[in-house]
C-alpha cells in the first residue's frame, strides 16, 4: 500500500540538531516501503545527504538569523522578522510547485511552519509550542503564540519528539494546556543512534577524557570552539573537538587534542561511548541523543538563546546535567562539578511514531 509514496522531509536550517532528528523517521519510512526525498539547505542538506545517499533531494532555502557575540536571539528573530516573512512566502510557493513537480504525496516539516499545503497532506514537528520570551519581548508573547497557532493548523497533525508524562525532556517548551490542533501526538525523543546499534561499540570505553560537540550558527559556534581549544591544549587530558561541518572533511592534531570537522554515525557512537565526559550545547537533539544513550554530560547552552538556557536549567535543577553559561566555563571547574550529577537514560520503543507512519501511508493508499 506504501509502496512509491514520496514523502518529502523539510528539517529546519538553524543548526544540525533538526537535521539529526529526523533521520529515525526517514529510517523508518524506508522500512515501511515510502520513498523518503530529501528537502533542506547548507549543513542540513550536507549532513542528511551524507547518511541518506541514495535519497533524493532538493534544495528548499530557509532563513537562518545570524547569532550576534553578544545579545539575544529573540531580539535578532524580531529585527529580522520582516525578511523572515518573505522567505516564509517563498518557501511556501516552491513548496506546492515541489509538490506537483516532483510528485510529492505528504510532507513532514521539522520547524519549518510555512512548508503546509493545500494539494497533500503535511505533517509539522516541533518541541517548542511555548516560545520563551525575556525583557521587554516578554509582552508580545500572547501574540507570538496566537500567530504560530494560525501556522500550526493549517497542518493535518502535529508531531512533538517527547513522552507526553514525565519523565519528559522539554518539560514547559511543548506541555502546554491546550494543543493548537486536535490531532498532536507525543511521538517520544527521537535519535539519530538507534539502540541495538548502540550496543556494539563498548569496547573502547572511557579511552578518551573529554569530546566536545559543537553545533549551531556562527558566530557563537566558533567562539564556544575557541574557548574549548585553548583550556583543553593547556590540561592534560585527552580530548577530542568535533566542529559539526559535514561539508569538510578536516582533521588536525593540536597538541592533546584532536579535532575533526565532521563524523558519521557510526564514528561519532564510538566517541560517545568511549569518552569519559561530554561538552556541548544544550540543544534539544542534543539532549535526545545522550538521553537514548544514558550518556552523562556537561551542557554550555548557547548565549542569548532562551530555549537552550531553560533546558540546562531544567536539567540541572532535577540533578540530571550540569550545566554553566560560556561566559562562566572553566574546565576543570566543570569537570568536578560534573560528577555530581546522575545522567539520563530514556528508551524510546518509536510505537506512537511507527503507528502515525502507518496512518500516513494508509491515508495515501
Amino acid at each position: 500500500m506504501s509502496a512509491g509514496k514520496r514523502i518529502l522531509l523539510c528539517p529546519m536550517d538553524w543548526g544540525l540538531g533538526h537535521a539529526t532528528r529526523i533521520t529515525p523517521i526517514i529510517r523508518l519510512l524506508q522500512q515501511a516501503g515510502a520513498e523518503p526525498v530529501l528537502g533542506a539547505d547548507n549543513k542540513p542538506l550536507q549532513f542528511l545527504r551524507r547518511q541518506f545517499p541514495n535519497c533524493e533531494w532538493i534544495r528548499i532555502p530557509g532563513f537562518e538569523p545570524e547569532y550576534q557575540k553578544k545579545g539575544s536571539l529573540p531580539i535578532r528573530v524580531a529585527t529580522d522578522f520582516p525578511q523572515m516573512l518573505k522567505a516564509a512566502a517563498k518557501a511556501h510557493v516552491l513548496l506546492e510547485k515541489i509538490v506537483d513537480e516532483q510528485n510529492i504525496d505528504a510532507v513532514i516539516s521539522d520547524n519549518r511552519y510555512e512548508l503546509w499545503s493545500e494539494k497533500v497532506p503535511t505533517i509539522f514537528m516541533t518541541h517548542q509550542l511555548n516560545i520563551l520570551l525575556q525583557g521587554i519581548l516578554s509582552s508580545g508573547r500572547p501574540v507570538i503564540k496566537k500567530m504560530i497557532s494560525s501556522f500550526i493548523i493549517r497542518h493535518n497533525e502535529l508531531w512533538i519528539p517527547d513522552f507526553e508524562s514525565e519523565p519528559n525532556l522539554s518539560g514547559k517548551l511543548s506541555h502546554v494546556r491546550k494543543m493548537p490542533l486536535k490531532n498532536s501526538f507525543f511521538i517520544g525523543p527521537l535519535s539519530r543512534f538507534e539502540g541495538e546499534k548502540a550496543e556494539t561499540n563498548k569496547q573502547n570505553m572511557n579511552d578518551l577524557d573529554v569530546l566536545c560537540l559543537l553545533s549551531g550558527p556562527e558566530p557563537q559556534r566558533t567562539i564556544f570552539e575557541d574557548l574549548l581549544l585553548t583550556q583543553l591544549t593547556n590540561s592534560e587530558l585527552k580530548a577530542v573537538i568535533l566542529s559539526g561541518n559535514p561539508g569538510e572533511t578536516e582533521r588536525k592534531v593540536q597538541g592533546n587534542v584532536k579535532l575533526s570537522s565532521h563524523a558519521g554515525d557510526e564514528e561519532m557512537l564510538s566517541l560517545i561511548q568511549s569518552a569519559k565526559t561530554v561538552i556541548c550545547r544544550s540543544g534539544y537533539s542534543s539532549i535526545m541523543d545522550l538521553a537514548s544513550l544514558g550518556k552523562k554530560a556537561i551542557f554550555i547552552p548557547t548565549p542569548g538563546q532562551p530555549e537552550q538556557e531553560y533546558l540546562a536549567k531544567k536539567l540541572k535543577k532535577q540533578g540530571l546535567y550540569y550545566s554553566c553559561s560560556q561566559k562562566e566555563f572553566s574546565l576543570k571547574k566543570t569537570l568536578e562539578e560534573s560528577q555530581k550529577y546522575s545522567g539520563l537514560h530514556l528508551t524510546n520503543t518509536y510505537k506512537i511514531l511507527r503507528e502515525r507512519i502507518d496512518a500516513l501511508l494508509k491515508s495515501l493508499s
